[in-house]
């Protein structure tokens, strides 16, 4: 009763706008630890009878946003977005309850989505929920739901009303960009390690995207703002060209903005460095948040990289072969005077295998090699022509022995 009293409270002040950050995690963790029947029937009920007459900014939102809102407040609460589980919580005949409960909350903790008069883009890194593990390729849609997506398929990606917006050609999902959007709808591939695939943005907008790689972006972009996506892992970007509506990736720290060019960007989070190789174009990179009417920004001009280092908080530019870092999208593996463990990092994302070193030979050998369709053992058994070793394979994992290892 005591929590039902506090509870009831919380809520008023929710509905009043006069709720504290404290107090707003204080209800958090109340709901989470109540009956979620009680607190919908007994308690925001009545609440929601005088929230629905104010001016509150939740009003503005439509159902399927509320929904939506709804789903990611209770993801949280429950923690059910850290182990992979996708529920639906809201009866249709109760939406309006809980679609106030998940747009105060959010609109009180800070977080604004868009409405149909008023538009806003993200500006800060989206967190990309992804197990690069896993040996599927998935598509999460903009409410939460997961499908899997095989390689050689053929579907067709609806609204919810019926009209087309993405279809799969084999190894390939296409956006169509037809229906008329008024805001941001978010899509989030995720691609496995050991495979890869393509993307066609609603712009006309090509992305390779390479093994254990995620991309969030949206359905379809809107007239007069700039094209904004979320890249976790390596992809190869063709922009479609726009001077109207600048193209920026996001890469953890830092934005990629564009206006129609090519270019290989990679951002693993367990690398230390975001690097942007152009191949055509031109590119500008800064840090998110960064004015760019100051010089915290840096331009690319084709054949050169930029390494930004998240340790030292530093970026190096400078001239490089541009083949050496979009071979893989012709399905080659080239290392030029490269160390193993960096090699080893690229086999086992490009083979969604783990290889452990137990010979302590191997990891700061340097190679010069070229690979296309050799398997993991027979790229072992030619590096072993230069530092001999032996190998066991078990299962996924390989394990690097001395040469007169038993």
């Amino acid at each position: 009763m005591q929590n039902e009293n506090k509870l009831d409270k919380l809520f008023q002040k929710l509905v009043d706008n006069t709720i504290s950050k404290k107090e707003l995690d204080c209800l958090t963790e109340l709901v989470n630890n109540s009956d979620l029947d009680i607190i919908q029937n007994e308690i925001w009920a009545k609440h929601w009878e005088k929230a629905k007459k104010g001016n509150l900014p939740f009003k503005k939102r439509k159902n399927q946003d509320s929904k939506i809102l709804l789903q990611k407040i209770l993801y949280k609460i429950e923690d059910i977005e850290s182990k992979k589980k996708i529920r639906t919580f809201v009866p249709s005949n109760k939406i309006k309850y809980w679609s106030a409960i998940a747009a105060t909350l959010l609109l009180l903790a800070g977080i604004y989505f868009f409405n149909q008069k008023n538009t806003e883009l993200p500006t800060t890194p989206i967190a990309i929920q992804h197990n690069p593990n896993s040996e599927a390729i998935t598509l999460q849609l903009d409410n939460g739901t997961i499908e899997t997506i095989s390689d050689n398929g053929k579907r067709k990606i609806t609204t919810t009303s019926g009209n087309l917006i993405a279809s799969q050609q084999g190894n390939s999902l296409q956006y169509t960009g037809a229906e008329t959007q008024n805001e941001l709808v978010y899509n989030t591939l995720h691609i496995p390690y050991g495979r890869q695939f393509d993307l066609v943005l609603s712009d006309g907008t090509k992305v390779k995207m390479n093994s254990g790689s995620s991309i969030r972006y949206p359905v379809n972009f809107l007239a007069g703002e700039e094209r904004k996506v979320f890249l976790k892992g390596e992809a190869y970007f063709d922009v479609a060209k726009d001077k109207a509506h600048p193209f920026i990736v996001n890469a953890d720290q830092m934005n990629i903005r564009v206006l129609g060019t090519q270019f290989n960007l990679s951002y693993y989070p367990e690398d230390e460095d975001i690097s942007t190789v152009l191949v055509e174009g031109a590119v500008v990179l800064y840090k998110e948040g960064a004015d760019l009417k100051t010089n915290s920004a840096s331009q690319l001009v084709p054949g050169q990289s930029a390494e930004w280092n998240k340790i030292s908080n530093t970026m190096t530019i400078k001239e490089v072969d541009t083949d050496l870092y979009t071979a893989w999208i012709d399905g080659y593996l080239v290392f030029k005077a490269s160390p193993f463990y960096s090699i080893r990092t690229k086999l086992e994302r490009h083979f969604n295998i783990t290889i452990e070193d137990k010979s302590g030979r191997l990891e700061n050998q340097i190679y010069t090699a070229t690979f296309r369709d050799e398997t993991i053992i027979e790229i072992l058994e030619a590096f072993k022509e230069d530092t001999p070793f032996e190998f066991i394979q078990e299962g996924s994992k390989i394990i690097i022995l001395n040469k007169n290892a038993n």
